[in-house]
């Protein structure tokens, strides 16, 4: 194997040219069998070589060789540190590169060389590899910067329909959020005109009276019923507790305060049932506002969880209670989450709040929902509720607010004022049956 050079590498680590070289003997696959002597006179080099003739050499620099060849002439020249090659020959002059391959001569190809696994090429099959290696090697960091751009382009495409998922999941949650917002908007537009409507002023209700106002009208006005209606209700159900033992909520308000608090609650609707602040959702923002000022946290939940437990208690909730109690955990602070028809309260949390969305609807709030007519069978804009103008068409809890705030309304063409009325939608207001 060392005769041919087998396993021995060269200063880049490559697999020596397999031939044989002797002092006087040299095989190899380009040359053949040649014998070669060689010796050195008067400073000149003198080589015998069966196969090239006689050749005189004397080298008069660094890197450079003049000889004389079978009666020719010959200049050879190799400078250059690195990769890069000047060469100089007696057909002049030329650059080269080295690569893992071997030798590409930059401009006279022809002149390149390729070593693989010990076999030497020259010429213009060594041009050729040499051509294709390099234009591989061009192509790839260019592949490489493809992939690396398509990576990004796929991670950022990723993230951004992830973004775009997350965006849409939520976006049902985002307009009920914006629709709640509004609505808690409007609600505190009124709060202080609301708050002006009782006597004392509602600052000065005890923490018992403020629970027995948020549970009248939870349990009465959102079922439909008179304050006065409710408050027999809950005595009635709070004597069966006693008498039969049966799984009512605990009430711990008297019938006194209960009976008081219906008495005023039926008074400022009645006098004031044309205006917009005596509506259910604020005279409940209203009261669950002042209990938050009135009472610790704690006292709070259980106030929220006592008055929800005796609306399921009666029956199930009904879309009117449901809102009344987002409206009362919103303005209360509490937080809480909804599954099915259950409401958790894991703690109150400031001004950081979760809206229940209604789940339940019980055929009674349909009751609520009725309009009460007037005797020729129309609605009257200026003195209906805020329930009855909500059974009008295309009217929600924003127009139902917008229509209060309007009164006194001489003319119907008013309502146009209002956004997202048109002359279509006024028309089937109009055809519903309503007079001034």
């Amino acid at each position: 194997m060392v005769f041919f050079n087998l396993g021995k590498k060269d200063k880049y680590g490559k697999q020596k040219r397999i031939e044989h070289r002797s002092k006087n003997l040299r095989i190899s696959r380009t040359g053949g069998v040649a014998l070669r002597q060689q010796a050195k006179v008067a400073g000149l080099t003198i080589t015998a070589n069966s196969n090239h003739g006689m050749r005189l050499s004397k080298q008069v620099g660094k890197g450079t060789q003049v000889a004389l060849q079978n009666g020719r002439f010959v200049l050879r020249g190799r400078y250059g540190r690195g990769p890069m090659h000047l060469n100089l020959s007696k057909s002049g002059v030329s650059v080269s590169a080295r690569n893992p391959l071997g030798t590409f001569n930059l401009t006279k190809p022809n002149r390149s060389s390729v070593k693989i696994a010990g076999v030497q090429l020259r010429g213009k099959k060594a041009a050729n590899i040499q051509t294709i290696f390099i234009l591989g090697m061009l192509l790839l960091p260019i592949l490489q910067g493809l992939a690396q751009l398509l990576g990004f382009i796929l991670q950022a495409t990723g993230r951004a329909l992830t973004h775009l998922w997350n965006w849409m999941t939520n976006l049902p949650q985002q307009f009920s959020d914006a629709l709640i917002r509004r609505r808690n908007k409007k609600i505190k537009a009124h709060l202080s005109q609301s708050a002006q409507l009782f006597k004392p002023p509602v600052k000065q209700w005890t923490a018992a009276q403020l629970r027995a106002a948020l549970l009248l009208m939870l349990t009465g006005w959102g079922r439909g019923l008179t304050a006065q209606e409710a408050a027999a209700h809950l005595d009635l159900y709070k004597q069966q507790r006693v008498t039969t033992q049966n799984a009512a909520p605990e009430l711990n308000i008297s019938a006194t305060v209960l009976n008081e608090v219906a008495q005023q609650l039926e008074t400022v609707r009645c006098a004031h049932q044309e205006h917009v602040f005596t509506d259910p959702y604020t005279l409940t923002a209203l009261f669950a506002q002042q209990l938050l000022q009135s009472v610790t946290e704690q006292e709070r939940i259980d106030a929220f969880l006592n008055t929800d437990d005796w609306v399921v208690a009666i029956d199930k909730r009904t879309v009117l209670q449901e809102a009344l109690l987002e409206v009362f955990a919103d303005f209360a602070q509490i937080s809480f989450e909804a599954k099915g028809q259950h409401i958790i309260v894991p703690q109150a949390t400031g001004a950081q709040t979760q809206h229940y969305t209604a789940t339940t609807e019980h055929p009674n709030s349909a009751m609520f929902a009725q309009p009460t007519p007037a005797d020729d069978g129309l609605i009257n804009l200026n003195t209906a509720s805020f329930e009855q103008l909500r059974t009008l068409p295309h009217i929600g809890f924003d127009r139902a607010l917008d229509i209060m705030a309007l009164r006194p309304i001489s003319h119907l063409s008013q309502l146009r004022s209002i956004k997202g009325i048109g002359p279509a939608r006024l028309a089937d207001i109009q055809r519903a049956g309503v007079t001034l």
